[in-house]
């Protein structure tokens, strides 16, 4: 690429425009010369709109970016990790060492996308992670999706920590809790979905009664 074209592309990254932003960008991804050192030289000094539009475009690209979108797996965006982890796991580069990481990210999001993501990998070696969360998180969606992934993984001995979860603040978390514990035990006590406080609270209530039960047991 002529230096004239390039000074042209570079000024026109920075145009207002966001169609223009993602031109540029092609336009720079189009040059043989182009390295993935010299994007991520481009992105260290990019705004935040400027980087958006070279993320979008490197995600559609044919070739592989994997350094770049491991470092933007940190960026302070939530938005640019939760698509930079995306990215990762779509081209094969996800690893379950870099998601227990992410499992610790600050966005809700973020740490849901990473729960699917561990759970299409099926590295049962994350299961404790996932259960720390599924009874500690503080987002009520990510402690659902944890105890669903809980359901799929665990065992028996993972009802001591399950069971907590059924006085969890959240109605959808303890329906949740619910199912994972029947999948868990192969005990049933009723369907949750649909019935009355009271109803829920008898089902709660004999599933914590089963537990006192049965807790030396397992």
């Amino acid at each position: 690429m002529k230096r004239v074209d390039l000074e042209q592309i570079l000024r026109d990254l920075k145009d207002n425009d966001p169609e223009i932003k993602k031109m540029a960008a092609k336009a720079i991804l189009k040059d043989p010369s182009c390295s993935g050192q010299f994007i991520a030289s481009i992105l260290k000094g990019a705004d935040k709109p400027t980087a958006a539009a070279i993320y979008d475009v490197l995600f559609d690209d044919e070739n592989d970016y994997p350094d770049i979108f491991l470092e933007a797996a940190a960026d302070p965006d939530p938005r640019v990790r939760g698509q930079a982890i995306r990215y990762l796991f779509r081209r094969g580069s996800f690893t379950v060492e870099d998601g227990v990481g992410w499992l610790n990210d600050s966005d809700p999001y973020v740490r849901r996308r990473v729960i699917s993501y561990l759970f299409w990998i099926n590295d049962r070696s994350v299961l404790e992670s996932v259960i720390h969360l599924a009874v500690n998180d503080p987002d009520p969606m990510v402690r659902k999706d944890a105890l669903r992934l809980v359901g799929i993984w665990g065992s028996k001995k993972d009802i001591q920590h399950v069971i907590h979860t059924l006085d969890d603040l959240s109605p959808p978390v303890r329906l949740q809790a619910i199912r994972t514990m029947k999948r868990l035990t192969g005990e049933d006590f009723g369907e949750p979905l649909g019935v009355s406080d009271d109803e829920f609270e008898w089902i709660v209530a004999k599933w914590q009664g089963w537990w006192e039960l049965m807790r030396e047991r397992i």
